[in-house]
C-alpha cells in the first residue's frame, strides 16, 4: 500500500470482495440489513449549508449542546452513508457520502480560523475525525479537485488544533488523559492517519498522538479496576475512540498497541452491567445495561465488544454484543436540544468489521460479581442467560433486574443525593454472592444472591420512606408484587404507595441546566416502601420460572 491509497483506516480495496460477500452470511447480514435500513433514512436528510457558530455568554450551555449534537448528527450521517457504500458499491450511497462530506467541509470549515478551547475540541476534534473517514471510505467518489478541497479542509482545522490546543502542555500532558482526551487526541489521530503522504505536518500529529496513546491515554484513561471514573457510559465511549485509532494506527502503519496494552482493555464494567436484549428503537434508562441511562445501552456497548472478542478471543464478549438486534443500525437517541439538534452515533460500519464469526459466541469462566472501588460500584449476576437476575449498587443507590425486566430502580433521577451509603465488601463463593454497605448513623444495605434458588434478598436500614420506580407496573396482592415474569415478596416494612405513571425522567444535560425535550417519554410506576419501627426494609425478588428467563 502507498501512502496516498485510500481507503486504508480499516480495510483496503483488496479487502471489499470479501467484506461485500459476507453482507449475505451469518451474522453479518443482519448487521448489513440494519445497517442499509438506516443508510436509507439517511438518504432522506440534506446535508447542513451552514454551520452553527460559537456564542458567548452561553449560560446554560444551549449553544454548546447545539454545536456538539449537530457535529455528531452530521458526521453520523457522513459516516454511515461512507460505510454503506463501500460495503456494497451502490453509486446512491457513494455520492450521498460525497455530498455530506464535502458539505461538512464547507459548513464547518471556519473552525480552522477560531481559537480551540476544551468546550469546541471535544466537538471539532469528531468532525476531524468524521470528515477524514468519509474522504478515505468514499475516496474514489470525489475529483481530484474535492479531494483537495477535504484536505485543506482537515490540513486547516488540524493545524490550528495542533498549534493552539493538542500541542499546549495542558493537553499533551500526563494529566489529560480521561474521556475527553481519549475522544479528541483518538479523533486527531485518525485525520492524522488519513493525511499521511498527502499533508505533511499529519506526520507530525501521528507521532504525538500515538506517543499520548502510549503514555497516558491507554495506561491511565482507566481506573485501575477497569472502570471509567466519570460514569459508565464514559468507559463504552472511551473504548470506542481508542478503538477507532488503535485499529487505524495497526493497519496504516503496522503499529499494534492491541497486544502490548492488554491489561489496559478490560471489558468487566459490561460483563457486571449487561442484562437483556437490546430491541431496535429508543430505550429507558437501565433497560439492557444497568445504571446506565438510555443512551448508553447495549446498542453503545456491542460494538466496543464485538472489537475486544475479535482482538482478545473472548466467546463472551461476542455472546453479549449479538444480544443487541439493532446492531448496524444509526444510534437515535433521545437527546435534542430546544432548536432540534438530535444527538446521534454511527458505530453501524465498525460493527460490520469487528465482528468476527470465525470466533463462536458462548459462555467462558468469568467472574459473576464484580466490584468497582474507583466509581463505588458493585453488581452481582446470577448467570450469563438473558434477562436472569441482576443488580447493581452505586454509591448505595440500588438496580435490580429479574424476569427480563428492571423491576426495581432507586435513583429518582441521575442527580439525587445518594443515601451516604459506602460499599465495603462483595463475598462469592460461586453459590452466593453478598454486597454490604455502611453509611453514617447505622444506615446499612445488603444485597444477597443465592444462584441455586434464584433469589436476591435486601435489606435496608436508612430512616424515611423509600422511593424507587420500575419500567412496569406490578399488580399487588397483599405483601406481594408481581411482574409479568418476576415477584417481590416484602418482609419487613410496608408498601405506603404505588402510583402507576408517578414517574417521568426529565432529560437534561449541562449540569442539568439544559433540558431536553424526549421525543419517547413514558409514565411509569412509581412506588413508596416504609420501615418498620427499626428503620429496616427487608425484600426478595425472584423470577416467576425458576429454571431461568425465557
Amino acid at each position: 500500500m502507498t501512502p496516498a491509497s485510500h481507503p486504508r483506516l480499516y480495510f483496503t480495496a483488496a479487502d471489499l470482495p470479501r467484506l461485500r460477500a459476507l453482507r449475505g452470511a451469518g451474522h453479518h447480514a443482519r448487521i448489513w440489513q440494519n445497517l442499509e435500513t438506516s443508510a436509507a433514512w439517511c438518504l432522506g436528510r440534506q446535508p447542513r449549508q451552514e454551520r452553527i457558530a460559537s456564542l458567548s455568554p452561553d449560560p446554560v450551555y444551549e449553544n454548546l449542546y447545539d454545536r456538539f449534537y449537530a457535529i455528531m448528527a452530521d458526521l453520523a450521517i457522513t459516516e454511515h452513508l461512507a460505510f454503506a457504500y463501500v460495503l456494497s458499491g451502490k453509486d446512491t450511497y457513494g455520492e450521498a457520502a460525497r455530498q455530506w462530506t464535502l458539505a461538512s467541509c464547507r459548513a464547518w470549515s471556519p473552525e480552522g480560523e477560531e481559537p480551540p478551547d476544551g468546550g469546541k475540541a471535544y466537538a471539532v476534534s469528531r468532525l476531524l475525525k468524521g470528515i477524514a473517514v468519509g474522504y478515505d471510505l468514499a475516496w474514489e467518489c470525489f475529483s481530484a479537485g474535492e479531494r483537495e478541497e477535504i484536505r485543506q479542509t482537515l490540513a486547516g482545522i488540524g493545524q490550528n488544533y495542533w498549534e493552539n490546543y493538542f500541542a499546549t502542555t495542558a493537553i499533551a500532558g500526563p494529566d489529560f488523559h480521561a474521556h475527553h482526551a481519549v475522544v479528541e487526541w483518538s479523533s486527531f489521530g485518525v485525520a492524522a492517519l488519513a493525511l499521511l503522504g498527502e499533508v505533511p505536518a499529519a506526520e507530525v500529529w501521528l507521532e504525538a498522538t500515538t506517543r499520548k496513546f502510549e503514555e497516558h491515554l491507554l495506561p491511565l484513561g482507566l481506573a485501575p479496576d477497569g472502570a471509567q471514573v466519570e460514569g459508565a457510559t464514559f468507559w463504552a465511549s472511551t473504548m470506542q475512540y481508542r478503538l477507532f485509532f488503535m485499529d487505524a494506527l495497526r493497519r496504516v502503519k503496522g503499529r499494534d498497541l492491541f497486544a502490548q496494552y492488554a491489561p489496559y482493555m478490560s471489558a468487566d464494567l459490561a460483563l457486571a452491567a449487561i442484562a437483556l436484549p437490546k430491541e431496535p428503537g429508543h430505550d429507558q434508562d437501565h433497560q439492557s445495561v444497568i445504571l446506565e441511562p438510555s443512551y448508553g445501552q447495549l446498542d453503545y456497548y456491542a460494538p466496543v465488544l464485538l472489537a475486544l472478542a475479535r482482538e482478545y478471543r473472548r466467546p463472551l464478549l461476542q455472546h453479549l454484543a449479538l444480544w443487541d438486534r439493532s446492531l448496524g443500525a444509526l444510534q437515535h437517541t433521545r437527546y435534542a436540544t430546544p432548536h432540534g439538534e438530535a444527538l446521534s452515533f454511527s458505530m453501524g460500519g465498525y460493527a460490520y468489521l469487528w465482528y468476527d464469526p470465525e470466533l463462536p459466541a458462548g459462555v467462558e469462566e468469568a467472574p459473576r460479581s464484580y466490584w468497582f472501588p474507583s466509581v463505588e460500584e458493585a453488581y452481582l449476576r446470577a448467570s450469563w442467560e438473558p434477562g436472569d437476575l441482576l443488580v447493581g449498587v452505586r454509591k448505595g443507590e440500588v438496580v435490580m433486574h429479574a424476569g427480563g425486566q428492571t423491576l426495581l430502580i432507586e435513583p429518582i433521577t441521575w442527580r439525587d443525593a445518594p443515601a451516604g451509603l459506602r460499599i465495603e465488601s462483595l463475598e462469592d463463593d460461586g453459590a452466593r454472592s453478598l454486597i454490604r454497605c455502611a453509611g453514617p448513623e447505622g444506615r446499612s444495605l445488603s444485597i444477597s444472591l443465592d444462584r441455586p434458588s434464584r433469589t436476591l434478598r435486601l435489606e435496608r436500614r436508612v430512616p424515611g420512606p423509600w422511593q424507587w420506580w420500575s419500567h412496569a407496573c406490578p399488580a399487588v396482592e397483599g405483601k406481594i408484587l408481581k411482574w409479568d415474569q418476576a415477584q417481590l415478596q416484602l418482609q419487613t416494612g410496608a408498601l405506603q404507595t404505588l402510583d402507576p405513571t408517578g414517574f417521568t425522567s426529565q432529560l437534561s444535560v449541562g449540569n442539568g441546566l439544559l433540558k431536553i425535550a424526549d421525543p419517547a417519554p413514558r409514565h411509569l410506576p412509581l412506588l413508596t416502601m416504609v420501615p418498620d419501627d427499626q428503620g429496616l426494609i427487608a425484600l426478595e425478588i425472584r423470577p416467576s420460572n425458576p429454571k431461568g428467563p425465557r
